[in-house]
């Protein structure tokens, strides 16, 4: 199968990283298409089943996994990546947002730029081994999450050599991702705001084309991630 999502553009805010996916035409858009690909996702990361999912239908991922779009199943599989470093922070968190056809905007808090790139990379490559059928090597979590470890730990130290990120079978390069940094936002000048106008008031109802909010508004998983 031909790569099944691809990661258009990121652009990293002050508190989140911001992707915009799009998942291939010959891919299944949700969860449901392909119950052998989703079975290898849940079988192989089975902490996914007790991720809190805010806003669903049922307060537990697990309840919903297997009928969900695949760009909800990528996101939650970015949050454990993130979850199982244990440098991510107390919470790792996510939401996924429809744009448009087959195009969605995954959010995910964002301590470290590189370590959310490199997961969500990571998370869309265990995508693509599942639903293209499986198969050898399955694979292997601990050294993915121990590959972005030592990425992250490379760029932050000088004295070491840089990190070679294809030695982990599913650590991307994050560096290959287009990525956008976020302008701190600055207060207007004082003739700008005087200029301002108020807008006038209307019924009008919102264009058909807004992006639709996703029912999954924010996704979290608290460490330690496993709720039993």
């Amino acid at each position: 199968m031909a790569q099944m999502i691809d990661i258009k553009k990121v652009t990293i805010g002050p508190r989140n990283l911001e992707a915009v996916v799009e998942v291939a035409p010959s891919a299944p858009l949700m969860t449901s298409d392909d119950a052998e690909g989703t079975k290898l996702v849940l079988d192989l990361m089975p902490e996914l089943a007790e991720h809190v999912c805010l806003g669903d239908a049922a307060p537990r991922f697990g309840e919903v996994a297997e009928n969900t779009e695949l760009a909800h199943l990528l996101e939650h599989v970015t949050v454990e990546l993130l979850a199982r470093t244990d440098a991510a922070g107390d919470i790792a968190s996510g939401q996924t947002t429809e744009l448009g056809e087959r195009t969605y905007q995954i959010t995910l808090a964002c301590p470290d730029d590189v370590l959310v790139a490199g997961a969500l990379s990571s998370a869309a490559w265990i995508l693509q081994w599942a639903y293209s059928g499986g198969g050898d090597p399955r694979p292997d979590i601990d050294a993915i999450v121990g590959g972005l470890v030592d990425l992250v730990a490379s760029l932050g130290d000088e004295k070491d050599e840089a990190a070679e990120p294809g030695s982990v079978d599913g650590v991307a390069d994050p560096a290959e991702l287009e990525v956008i940094e976020e302008e701190p936002e600055t207060a207007p000048e004082a003739e700008d705001v005087a200029e301002e106008q108020p807008e006038p008031e209307s019924d009008v109802e919102p264009a058909d084309d807004a992006p639709a909010q996703s029912p999954w508004p924010t996704d979290v998983v608290p460490r330690p991630h496993l709720v039993r």
